[in-house]
């Protein structure tokens, strides 16, 4: 008996494939999405500030042995807007302050005054950088009253935000979004803008002649959200940040489609080609890609038992489909029983429905070769499941029925045939096994 730490197709770094359904997305405010790290400031280092520059309650945010300026994202936001004074509209307020000096005030609609900044945090400090004092001055210079927006009846007041794409009446809540309000984000993720002729990232632009974008924004479309496609994803996720991965938890299950071009879908696909191991047979063309999304109950006890156990690999599960799904414009998951592709998109894979007279025993059996998967498509029609394994300590196996069940001490069972043109991979526990990208032909 052979007992082995089956490590090949590891899941390490970029291939992470996960939503972030635990507080992968969370920023040290907890109340925005994540965004590009440019909203912070560029310079790297800010010694000797000990609380936020603007809202002067908070300590500064501190990662990786860097200190910044501010506490979190929407101070950041408030502090870029004010370094770069030319991106909002400034007036002077009447009367002038206690101080002497003539205060500022930001003229929006959708942003609320925040307090001056103290002259205490304004002054020089020896312990700081000298880039820090360059900015609080700044910022000392451009301070905000803390007193209500409009102060005259007849005042005006400006907006420097593009309209709505959705409801085209409110104002984008900043130059990172397209949309007023959560409501207007859960729509176009849902519906789409107002007007579809638009490019589908940045909706301000006619679309490029056979293409969703316009001409400046194709490439941006390669690397955008999977759902709000609006915005970058971040980082090795496919979603940009909390408010669309709240938005498609909502609506689990559910999947996604990486279109052709986007690093998802080339991601998906080549690795697809990479494990096609069986000689003399040519890889099928693959039509569609989707990320499926799950819910956090669902990934819960997933992720418990990869920490608990480990080794966690990709894996290509092959299935038959009673309905279109994954073919053409077609994302509705069908109520059909007998539904094998949906059934486990909707549940994930069960090892109470699993044959019993299995080579293996009643397991589930995925393979780390999609050509053996793709036998079990019937010729193309059904679908192929990339999925994420839990493999644990596993136990080699050469020949058929020589385990009918988990052996003691192992967590799963792979039978190389055929040099592993032919993998064989069992598990046998419901939590060893999600599915993450759904393939079609």
């Amino acid at each position: 008996m052979a007992y082995l730490q089956h490590n090949d197709d590891a899941i390490h770094g970029q291939a992470e494939d996960s939503c972030g359904i635990d507080n992968t997305f969370d920023d040290e405010d907890g109340d925005e999405d994540i965004v590009e790290q440019s909203i912070q400031p560029q310079e790297t280092y800010y010694p000797g500030i000990n609380v936020c520059i603007v809202c002067e309650k908070r300590p500064p945010y501190l990662a990786n042995g860097r200190s910044y300026p501010t506490c979190g994202l929407t101070c950041a936001r408030v502090f870029e807007r004010l370094r770069n004074s030319t991106a909002l509209p400034i007036q002077p307020s009447s009367p002038s302050s206690s101080d002497g000096s003539t205060a500022l005030r930001i003229v929006t609609q959708r942003n609320p005054p925040f307090r001056r900044i103290s002259s205490s945090i304004a002054s020089p400090s020896s312990r700081r950088h000298s880039a820090v004092d360059n900015l609080t001055q700044r910022l000392d210079s451009l301070a905000v009253q803390n007193s209500p927006i409009r102060t005259e009846p007849a005042s005006r007041q400006v907006n420097n935000f593009l309209p709505c794409v959705v409801c085209l009446v409110g104002y984008c809540r900043n130059d990172k979004y397209v949309t007023c309000t959560i409501a207007c984000a859960e729509k176009l993720c849902k519906t789409g803008s107002a007007n579809p002729t638009m490019c589908n990232y940045c909706h301000r632009h006619g679309k490029v002649t056979g293409k969703n974008q316009c001409e400046q924004c194709i490439e941006l479309a390669k690397v955008a959200c999977l759902l709000c496609k609006s915005r970058p994803k971040f980082k090795r996720y496919h979603l940009c940040g909390k408010t669309c991965k709240t938005i498609a938890t909502k609506l689990t299950p559910l999947i996604l489609e990486a279109p052709a071009g986007h690093a998802t879908y080339e991601f998906v696909e080549n690795k697809f080609k990479d494990s096609w191991k069986y000689p003399g047979t040519s890889v099928p063309t693959v039509k569609n890609i989707f990320k499926i999304i799950e819910g956090k109950d669902f990934l819960e006890p997933y992720d418990k038992y990869k920490k608990l156990v480990g080794n966690e690999v990709f894996r290509y599960h092959g299935t038959t489909r009673q309905c279109t799904l994954g073919s053409g414009n077609n994302t509705q998951l069908c109520a059909n029983t007998a539904c094998a592709l949906c059934s486990i998109l909707k549940t994930s894979f069960k090892t109470s429905l699993a044959n019993p007279g299995g080579a293996f025993g009643p397991g589930i059996y995925s393979s780390s070769a999609s050509n053996k998967a793709y036998s079990y498509t019937s010729s193309g029609s059904g679908a192929i499941i990339l999925t994420k394994v839990i493999l644990g300590i596993v136990r080699a196996v050469s020949g058929w029925k020589e385990v009918t069940a988990c052996p003691p001490g192992s967590h799963s069972v792979v039978f190389d045939r055929q040099n592993g043109s032919l993998n064989e991979t069992i598990v046998y526990s419901d939590d060893a096994i999600r599915p993450v990208f759904l393939i079609t032909f």
